[in-house]
């Protein structure tokens, strides 16, 4: 065989003889001409064969069984006869629990296999980007922080508990500790966690726990235990409540901080979200015993003071936080923190999790809550729960609009300053008695140069007779758009460039009264999240005056349309002459 030059060559690593063996048998399993018989002959032998491949590589051998073994003998199972459906599924389920000594997925469905109600096989979907981190924790050494919020009811302190109990599968050497705000919830995951790894189940998945005949502690507490042979200072496990004392304490796997705000009555508290915080920084870090431990953080983002939030701030000044390929889930740069962030409602308004919570049902909680407790516990959105003066409810608001509105609109562009900033243009139109309808907008993270047509189509089709550019850091823009707009033929829009050196929030301040009273914004109701007009709206009716703000493009556009467009302060007064006699 001959290459060209420069043509990348790809070489093989070489299977071994228990790979290839392995490999010839799956092979064997798929031949539709080879007996059921036979087939669980050779399926023994692929369970044999990947024992000894364990011993070599304990996760190469469950990726393996996961993949290739465990599907197979699904089809094996369902297209087989009757007479020996039962003994292919005997092999489904040995395999299961091969893999669920070193992978958590396939744990906790042997955990849940007998029970009447399954949470994981039912939530799959929704709760997958947490088990693969969870999955990641034990075999991860850069992975040190996991952040998940999820809607009450999905299954986040759940997993956390099953994750705990599987820490002990993995050794019996493994140390944790469990924190929540009350002693009513650690010892209630502490009670669980007992029953997960005295079952028989749990025996069948890791061996060794068999030799204890369902009596596996040294020492047992309700809120400390200690299992036999464990080489542990104290304890394996330690639950606290945020206000217990951990002095003394050492965690070696995981410390677990699960619900540390005592919901809604909690949430508005600042001395309650500074207090946990402090002890964060001051204590708790401090109870991990290596670097091996990994810290868990499970719960609701009440507000963005809260622990959950702050913790994420922090991780992201170590190493940005980027987006990937799953809207919830976000990991930093050098691979140290994951956060998960699952919201009841997706961007289209469906629910992310039927199990829980139907389309209806869904609906009718965001009809019937709080504005700001829908967003921080139902949506994992935290906003500010005071200082929100453009509220929807504080808004004038319409659905069909009066129809005596001239034929033409006026918009405001604030440009982008950073990759993470929205484009917003703001687009009115006048109702010639000093009211303001918002009718259109743009409001987008994309590039600046791949939004100039639509800025283009909106001018056109809004007939946009004044639009003020707010451009600090190009002078370009207006002539760019002002050529694009005269090569299609149109001369009727004004385009003023205003360059402005004061402060978002204080132009929002000086603005507020001129948007609550002088802007009349499209109602909820007729509103779409998943659209240029439901972001801008996201945007303004979650600003705050009194805490920090992730975002202020949607306030800051209104307030320049307020400024520049409704106050005149952009245009320019017509000269009058004055006939003088000399």
């Amino acid at each position: 065989m001959s290459y060209k030059i420069g043509q990348k060559i790809e070489i093989k690593k070489p299977q071994t003889t228990l790979e290839s063996t392995f490999n010839d048998i799956l092979s064997v399993l798929r031949s539709p001409k080879m007996k059921e018989a036979d087939k669980l002959t050779w399926c023994s032998s692929a369970l044999s064969i990947l024992e000894e491949m364990y011993k070599k590589d304990e996760l190469g051998s469950v990726k393996v069984a996961k993949h290739k073994l465990i599907p197979l003998l699904l089809k094996l199972v369902e297209g087989s006869r009757v007479e020996n459906m039962a003994s292919f599924f005997d092999f489904y389920k040995k395999t299961y629990c091969f893999c669920a000594r070193r992978d958590f997925e396939c744990f906790v469905d042997y955990i849940e296999w007998n029970m009447p109600k399954k949470v994981l096989s039912n939530r799959r979907d929704v709760l997958k980007p947490y088990v693969d981190a969870l999955n990641r924790i034990p075999f991860d050494d850069r992975l040190q922080y996991l952040i998940v919020s999820y809607a009450p009811s999905m299954g986040k302190s759940y997993l956390a508990t099953l994750f705990t109990a599987w820490g002990y599968g993995l050794s019996i050497n493994n140390s944790v500790i469990r924190m929540s705000y009350s002693d009513e919830l650690v010892l209630g995951f502490s009670r669980t966690v007992k029953g997960i790894i005295c079952s028989p189940e749990f025996a069948e998945i890791f061996p060794l726990f068999k030799l204890y005949n369902g009596k596996p502690f040294e020492v047992e507490r309700e809120s400390d235990w200690k299992i036999k042979n464990a080489n542990v200072p104290k304890s394996n496990h330690i639950a606290r409540t945020r206000s217990g004392s951990t002095t003394g304490e050492r965690a070696s796997f995981a410390i677990i901080f699960d619900d540390m705000t005592k919901g809604a009555e909690e949430a508005n508290s600042e001395s309650i979200h500074k207090g946990i915080y402090d002890k964060w920084l001051t204590e708790w870090w401090n109870r991990r015993d290596g670097q091996k431990c990994k810290f868990i953080f499970v719960g609701t983002q009440w507000t963005p003071e809260d622990i959950l939030n702050r913790v994420i701030e922090d991780r992201n000044k170590i190493s940005s936080l980027q987006e990937t390929d799953n809207p919830y889930v976000m990991e930093s740069e050098d691979k140290s923190t994951i956060v998960i962030r699952v919201p009841m409602l997706d961007k289209d308004h469906k629910t992310t999790c039927p199990e829980v919570y139907p389309q209806n049902i869904a609906e009718q909680i965001e009809q019937n809550t709080d504005p700001f407790l829908f967003s921080c516990v139902y949506q994992q959105d935290p906003i500010a729960p005071t200082g929100r003066e453009m509220a929807w409810e504080s808004l004038q608001t319409y659905i069909t609009p009066p129809d005596d509105l001239p034929p033409y609109c006026m918009a405001v562009i604030d440009t982008k300053r950073k990759g993470k900033d929205n484009l917003n243009m703001f687009i009115c139109k006048p109702d010639g008695h000093g009211k303001h309808y918002l009718w259109d907008a743009i409001f987008s993270k994309k590039p600046m140069q791949s939004l100039y047509d639509d800025i283009i189509e909106k001018v056109i089709l809004h007939r946009i007779t004044t639009m003020v550019i707010e451009n600090n850091t190009d002078e370009s823009l207006k002539t760019l758009l002002d050529d694009r707009l005269h090569a299609r033929g149109c001369y009727w829009c004004k385009i003023i460039e205003k360059f402005n050196t004061k402060k978002k929030e204080t132009r929002i301040k000086d603005n507020l009264y001129t948007i609550l009273t002088l802007i009349i914004f499209k109602d909820k109701s007729i509103v779409k999240p998943n659209t240029d007009i439901g972001r801008l709206m996201d945007n303004i009716t979650k600003y705050s005056f009194d805490k920090p703000n992730a975002f202020d493009d949607g306030p800051d556009g209104a307030a320049l349309y307020g400024s520049e467009i409704i106050m005149g302060k952009s245009t320019l007064s017509k000269p009058i002459p004055i006939r003088r006699r000399f």
